[in-house]
């Protein structure tokens, strides 16, 4: 019965995505490797007509073919995809010496539902046993592009877990079924029709499941029911996009990296504002990869044609940590040049540069590079640089551009977008404190809310990690929290009660019985430096048995130095 039920529901996925004005055509005549192959390089043919000049591939050709797209593993498939100007291609010397060696076009990342991508999904291909310890297998759902397999999907009766279906993709990879021209997989889904989720392709013993991704729509919410993610991930342009453009190689990792739907969401936010001539701002929550967000945000800015360069701000602290090693590493492998300016000469040489590619850089090498303008320097640059089309995409945008830069940057280049992104923005309740018509809240400084992921988004879909909230008052609980005085949680009867309940309850809120190497650290948040200080002193106290506050013996067994602290 489960079995039958899945064939019924893959027919029906199937249905789904073929009809009304889909692009998809099923392929019910590929069943094998073998016709997989031919319809491939039938389709290779046709998208080469030029550079094949009246002479059809031969098979020795053919199996030129075969071995360039016989991938290792699939980071090696995705090096591939990305191609000479997002056009992946492969190289053939003919077999008829005077024809020469050429180029043919196979994968198009830019031609979306149109130019020269075709779309068709096969079901139950069957790959064969290659020994007799081995056994024959066939995969559920293919989706192919321009006959390449992209992506499988691996389906489950509602009777079974959806993790069911996981395993049995990595049975598949340790198998060797996905080899030949399965190996330019570049994305695995699985499901049970109820629950469905998506990860990008890896070998059996990288498949991680906690890297497995549900999507969720524009406003956050879940979209786990197998023909609702059909129609929001695996129709086209959906399907194409996610694997042609909303994937990134980490190249420091060798992985391929699928984004997960709220940077999606995101980006196809800055994008339709930057249509629109709109700046903006992102609100995702910390944690939740706001430095890859951003990376494509600005690598999608620069296509286009309308900016010339995308300058990514990052706080002078940032620079010199991850942001630009992780920027480096994404864009090693992709299509931009990713240009970290070491002075403010080398942004100015950079800017007044014809290429088009995304320039890192702090508002202190900006700020360095307006003062020699202003002093009369680099006068033919600082022309052609102040009439550039240039998108801004500011990282940490609070910590990186103050409302003063910004208004300086934004009457210089006067043909300017901004998109910041922040995972703690500024609010009217929250306001700056007011300095002139500066901006005061993120709205006012960079203008609308184009995309939210906040922390309680996040946590619920696993993407950070969760944490317990537990309110403790020293004071009555019926008092209107404004009405009290700072001077109530500034005295030292507070202070202690404060640590009385962190200190008395260590084992629990620090995590001991985790073991050594498991335990928590802990950051105290106050008001002001001064009384920061206050409480280092009292804890200090307490350490040395001068206060009321007392560190049990068992603790003080468990770990002598408890607490160690610092100030910063």
């Amino acid at each position: 019965m489960p079995q039958y039920q899945e064939t019924q529901q893959e027919k029906r996925l199937i249905q789904t995505l073929i009809s009304g004005d889909s692009q998809w055509t099923y392929r019910p005549d590929l069943k094998t490797p073998a016709e997989l192959w031919d319809n491939f390089f039938l389709k290779l043919e046709q998208n080469n007509v030029p550079a094949l000049d009246g002479h059809p591939l031969t098979q020795q050709e053919k199996s030129q073919i075969q071995n360039q797209l016989n991938f290792v593993n699939y980071y090696e498939a995705a090096k591939w995809l990305v191609g000479e100007n997002g056009i992946a291609k492969v190289r053939i010397q003919r077999e008829d010496a005077r024809l020469g060696t050429i180029n043919l076009d196979v994968l198009f990342r830019d031609h979306v539902a149109g130019g020269k991508s075709s779309y068709e999904i096969v079901n139950q291909v069957k790959t064969f046993a290659e020994d007799d310890l081995d056994h024959n297998r066939r995969g559920d759902v293919t989706f192919l592009i321009n006959g390449l397999p992209l992506i499988q999907l691996e389906l489950k009766s509602q009777h079974s877990p959806f993790m069911d279906a996981f395993h049995q993709l990595k049975k598949y990879d340790k198998e060797g079924k996905f080899r030949g021209i399965f190996s330019s997989l570049q994305m695995f889904v699985i499901s049970n029709i109820e629950d469905t989720r998506y990860i990008a392709a890896a070998k059996e013993n990288k498949l991680n499941p906690r890297f497995l991704t549900k999507w969720v729509d524009t406003e956050n919410q879940p979209v786990l029911n197998l023909f609702d993610f059909a129609q929001a991930v695996l129709s086209i342009p959906q399907a194409h996009q996610l694997v042609m453009q909303y994937s990134v190689l980490d190249n420091s990792k060798k992985s391929l990296i699928l984004l997960r739907p709220y940077q999606i969401h995101a980006i196809e936010a800055v994008k339709e504002a930057s249509y629109c001539g709109e700046s903006g701002y992102v609100w995702h929550t910390t944690g939740s990869g706001k430095t890859l967000t951003s990376y494509k945000v600005a690598r999608n800015l620069l296509t286009i044609p309308s900016i010339d360069k995308t300058i990514f701000i990052v706080d002078r602290k940032d620079l010199d940590d991850q942001t630009t090693s992780s920027f480096l590493s994404y864009a090693q492998n992709d299509t931009i040049d990713i240009d970290e300016t070491n002075s403010s000469k080398d942004l100015i040489k950079t800017l007044a540069g014809k290429e088009r590619r995304v320039v890192v850089t702090t508002i202190q090498k900006i700020s360095a590079m307006m003062r020699k303008f202003d002093q009369g320097h680099y006068q033919a640059n600082q022309d052609k640089i102040r009439q550039l089309r240039v998108a801004f995409v500011v990282d940490e945008c609070h910590r990186a551009v103050t409302p003063q830069a910004k208004r300086s940057l934004s009457k210089f280049f006067i043909h300017s977008l901004w998109y910041g992104f922040t995972g703690t923005p500024i609010f009217g309740e929250n306001r700056r404190a007011a300095l002139g018509d500066l901006a005061q809240t993120t709205e006012e400084l960079y203008g609308n809310c184009l995309h939210t992921y906040t922390v309680k988004n996040a946590i619920h879909d696993g993407a950070v990690l969760g944490f317990r909230v537990e309110y403790q008052t020293t004071v009555g609980e019926e008092l209107d929290e404004k009405s009290i005085p700072d001077s109530v949680y500034e005295s030292q009867e507070h202070m202690l009660e404060v640590l009385r309940y962190i200190l008395s309850k260590p084992a629990r809120l620090f995590g001991f019985r985790n073991g050594i190497g498991k335990t928590y650290n802990a950051i105290l948040t106050v008001s002001s430096i001064k009384q920061a200080q206050a409480y280092y002193d009292l804890i200090k106290a307490v350490k040395e048995g001068r206060s009321s506050v007392k560190i049990s013996e068992k603790t003080k067994q468990l770990l002598p130095d408890f607490p160690k602290m610092t100030i910063t």
